[in-house]
């Protein structure tokens, strides 16, 4: 059997090891756009921040050497864009070449969103994606940046760039920060912490015009920012329009895909930020482009394309911050304050806050630690009954243990 992979993600490299596990007869091919050095293929977009900020080296960056697509006789092709896919002739066509394959991963990626604003792609505009986009960055002398967007990606940026002693300026059309990855409680913490460090942000304001190329200003709804630089951080488009004739798609432009990770084309199979799925909190279909869904994502679609059968039991949106030594995670629906359901202060100085529909847990909010927060993600997906009233958190939680992802027909249950 022909395999091809298209991506050079999480998602592929943890589909190719859920191959080898059951079929080494089959061939793999991996097939990746970026232009890079042979020996080094891979790095981790999640932890471009840290190369910037110089708490990580090039070396450590690139976490994942050929050695391991060699040794998992993976053939790997750099700098091939993919063009088309025929399901018919089951064909990969690239700008330069064509693939036959028996059965096809697509683990394309996500591309970052640019803002339909005037002077949005002029020089000193930079998104923070691939190692290419934070070189640009990391290389950038401006003293005055601004950030457009609150998210991950920004926040982020923003403490990476502190270190260069650079005057910061977020902007944000939400009325806080973060708005899609915590509630406003922890949101506003944050907040505190990154107004302690001197980042200007402005909440409620919408950038309008990049002015100057190079850049010389933001204009926005409510005044002029100069600066010489901007990062954009406004979410991410998935990689689908050499699919988009071929596979079903949904209204996020996402591959939609079943519990085994197969698309509308039976051989066709595709994982993480590319991707519409079920939630496994209230059953819509949507993306996850978040590290673990990808992961996790990958391994179910490499099992079974080699006929192993797994499914998924439904995305989930995680997301782990580190913001000047102190963590903050969150996993679920956190945003609809209604239904936090239970404040945990501890005596060490975490906080824990978790969002009920009844009984069932549909979110949690963790900050300073997060240890044992992997059993909270089995909870949701199983859809658990918790007691309110003696129900005690993370403490009570810490001596389950849960799998991510689990076998076909396998049954688990767990009762507080």
């Amino acid at each position: 059997m022909q395999i091809v992979i298209i991506g050079n993600s999480i998602g592929a490299i943890s589909a190719i090891k859920e191959i080898r596990k059951w079929d080494w007869q089959s061939s793999i091919t991996v097939i990746s756009k970026e232009v890079l050095d042979q020996e080094t293929p891979y790095y981790s977009p999640v932890v471009l921040p840290y190369y910037i900020e110089g708490v990580l080296s090039k070396e450590n960056l690139f976490s994942i050497r050929y050695e391991f697509y060699k040794s998992m006789n993976v053939d790997l092709k750099l700098g091939e864009k993919v063009i088309a896919v025929s399901p018919d002739e089951k064909i990969v066509v690239t700008e330069r070449n064509r693939y036959r394959y028996d059965k096809l991963l697509i683990a394309s990626g996500a591309s970052p969103r640019i803002l339909d604003i005037p002077g949005a792609r002029n020089k000193g505009v930079y998104v923070l994606r691939t190692y290419e986009d934070a070189e640009k960055i990391k290389s950038d002398e401006s003293k005055e940046v601004v950030i457009i967007g609150a998210g991950p990606v920004g926040i982020e940026s923003a403490i990476a760039l502190l270190k260069s002693k650079k005057k910061i300026t977020i902007i944000e059309v939400a009325p806080y920060i973060l708005s899609t990855v915590f509630s406003r409680t922890i949101s506003e913490m944050i907040e505190s912490q990154l107004a302690e460090k001197g980042i200007e942000i402005l909440k409620n304001e919408e950038p309008i015009e990049i002015k100057g190329n190079p850049v010389k200003s933001v204009k926005t709804n409510k005044r002029n920012i100069k600066c010489s630089s901007v990062i954009m951080g406004v979410g991410v488009v998935p990689n689908t329009d050499f699919v988009k004739e071929v596979l079903n798609l949904g209204p996020r432009e996402g591959i939609i895909v079943n519990e085994k990770m197969q698309t509308s084309e039976p051989d066709i199979y595709a994982c993480g930020d590319c991707i519409e799925l079920r939630s496994a909190v209230d059953d819509s279909m949507r993306p996850f482009p978040v590290w673990p869904n990808a992961q996790e994502t990958g391994k179910v679609a490499g099992a079974n394309i080699v006929g192993q059968e797994m499914i998924y039991d439904g995305g989930i949106r995680v997301n782990a911050l580190n913001v000047f030594e102190k963590v903050y995670f969150s996993i679920g629906n956190v945003y609809d304050e209604s239904k936090l359901g239970k404040v945990i202060e501890r005596d060490d100085g975490v906080m824990e806050l978790y969002y009920f529909d009844n009984r069932r847990l549909i979110g949690a909010e963790l900050a300073g630690d997060v240890k044992n927060a992997g059993i909270l993600k089995y909870l949701i997906r199983k859809r658990i009954q918790i007691d309110l009233d003696r129900f005690k958190g993370l403490d009570e939680l810490a001596h389950f243990t849960a799998p991510l992802v689990v076998p076909h027909k396998a049954h688990e249950s767990i009762h507080l």
